[in-house]
């Protein structure tokens, strides 16, 4: 037995690049997510995972491993063995801001990881029922009124893009945000009172959007979204270049080979190209080609798929 087992590993050893990514996957894939269960990243890393099992044949178990910025799961996905069964999903900060705000990382995320297509997704504004605000002029106006600034949710430290709003509508000063550090998303930290506003992502929120539970007070990008028509932009109330969406990075462990990274970014991006995750997350859960690891994207529209509506 140990030599027939010797013999398969010499010849699959054997097998070119194409070959052996042709025929991955073989097992099940692990899925880690850099926050808790239950936010924007979990959510669209779900819908990934659903896909790509259906698409692929094999089963994609997503794993939360919150904790330190998503830096945890980082480093299990930067020291796993390069061969696509273990695939990271997360906000971009463990390849953007960690490396800025650690003194040290566990992983270099330059040189251990490989950034695959990035879907992105776009956000909406959205207030405690109790904050007396329906424009976001109206809650800049609030805050200012108040003694103490008005808590935020951020789910960590660093992660600014959420609040670029504030500093746009000159009401930077009278806004906190309150890490939440992946323990607990966004959503229901809101719907608890606990925090008072925030950025967040349709899947996540939806149902709390739809019952008044959140109130929703403006769409992140530069147009108006198909799912919520009636809702104005950031750009057209108090910032007119205001277009933000929040990049999802899909990673590997660097020197995994180029073919399984190719099949992963072509299941990436059919998945967020297919009708019912579209219905979901609306016409703008496109995807990026994989950056350059030393790389920086804004936040645009601009930046994303020119044959996107």
């Amino acid at each position: 037995m140990n030599r027939f087992a010797l013999l398969i590993g010499l010849a699959a050893a054997t097998l070119p690049g194409a070959a052996l990514a042709q025929a991955w996957p073989q097992k099940p894939v692990r899925v880690l997510v850099g926050l808790a269960p239950g936010g924007n990243p979990d959510t669209l890393a779900r819908m990934l995972a659903a896909k790509w099992t259906g698409a692929l044949g094999q089963q994609f178990v997503v794993e939360n491993r919150p904790g330190a910025g998503s830096t945890t799961a980082a480093d299990i996905a930067a020291k796993s063995p390069p061969d696509g069964y273990t695939v990271l999903i997360s906000d971009s900060s463990v390849v953007t801001t960690a490396p800025h705000l650690f003194k040290s990382l566990p992983y270099d995320p330059f040189r251990d990881l490989q950034p695959c297509h990035s879907p992105w997704w776009c956000m909406w504004l959205v207030v405690h029922p109790s904050v007396q605000a329906n424009t976001i002029q109206e809650l800049v106006a609030l805050a200012k009124s108040r003694k103490e600034p008005m808590p935020y949710a951020s789910s960590a430290t660093g992660r600014s893009t959420k609040s670029r709003w504030s500093a746009s509508s000159r009401g930077a000063r009278r806004f906190h945000p309150r890490a939440l550090q992946g323990r607990r998303p966004s959503v229901p930290a809101m719907m608890a009172g606990d925090v008072l506003l925030g950025f967040v992502g349709y899947p996540a929120a939806a149902s709390a959007m739809k019952t008044g539970r959140l109130r929703v007070l403006a769409f992140s990008m530069a147009r108006r979204s198909t799912l919520t028509p009636d809702v104005p932009t950031v750009a057209e109330t108090v910032d007119p270049g205001f277009d933000m969406a929040a990049p999802l990075g899909v990673f590997v462990a660097a020197r995994t080979l180029h073919e399984i990274v190719t099949r992963l970014n072509r299941a990436v991006v059919d998945t967020v190209k297919s009708p019912d995750v579209v219905e979901r997350m609306g016409p703008s859960a496109w995807s990026l080609p994989a950056p350059a690891p030393r790389s920086t994207q804004r936040c645009s529209a601009r930046n994303m798929d020119a044959s996107a509506p």
